[in-house]
């Protein structure tokens, strides 16, 4: 019996070590992992959407959680003044799944520079035209402060034919940042003013 209990003590300090040191060797990844992520798939939409280097960008960046979501917050704060801003979100209703946009904000401005496609599954040759050019281009100079739909559902913008569902998912996607921006602005312009980075900025339920 001595021998069990021996057994069983050696078994379970053995056990308690390794979920030690697997914990922390996952918290020693996870920022290495958050960081290679950025540069290699969120660096580039960043780049193309502030024409800057994608690690001048990066550095700038909070987790802004509202509505049970968190959302990926990157800012230019020439001057000292955040004047732009660049809000990650998944748009739902793709085909494929959710589509992940990066969509930039001229807060002085209040129109949206632009949209980038950060991830997606959509099917090549139909949904996956939402990256053309041509179609992301309608959404320069939109206007902050008012919803987007596509012109099927009495707004501006084109649907790529074939592919509805695609399209409804970058919609979701920027109407998310626009309601964020609606409800949220000051404390995501308050929290990067402060030159603070916090792995969760709480702002909503």
């Amino acid at each position: 019996m001595r021998d069990i209990g021996r057994l069983v003590l050696v078994l379970s300090l053995i056990g308690v070590i390794s979920a030690g040191t697997l914990a922390y060797v996952r918290a020693a990844l996870d920022a290495r992992i958050e960081h290679q992520e950025d540069l290699h798939v969120r660096g580039p939409a960043l780049s193309r959407l502030f024409a800057r280097p994608a690690p001048d960008l990066l550095a700038n960046k909070l987790a802004f959680r509202a509505g049970g979501r968190e959302y990926p917050v990157f800012y230019l704060d020439d001057g000292g003044q955040v004047d732009r801003l660049a809000v990650e979100a998944a748009g739902r209703g793709g085909y494929g799944g959710d589509v992940v946009v990066m969509i930039g904000l001229d807060l002085a401005r209040r129109t949206l520079i632009g949209v980038e496609i950060v991830s997606h599954h959509e099917t090549p040759g139909v949904g996956a035209r939402i990256e053309r050019e041509s179609f992301r281009a309608q959404w320069t100079g939109l206007a902050l402060d008012e919803p987007v739909a596509l012109r099927s559902a009495g707004g501006d913008l084109d649907a790529i034919s074939g592919a509805t569902f695609s399209s409804r998912a970058m919609v979701d996607g920027t109407n998310q940042v626009i309601e964020l921006l609606r409800d949220h602005a000051d404390e995501i312009v308050e929290l990067a003013a402060g030159g603070e980075r916090p792995a969760r900025a709480k702002g909503g339920s």
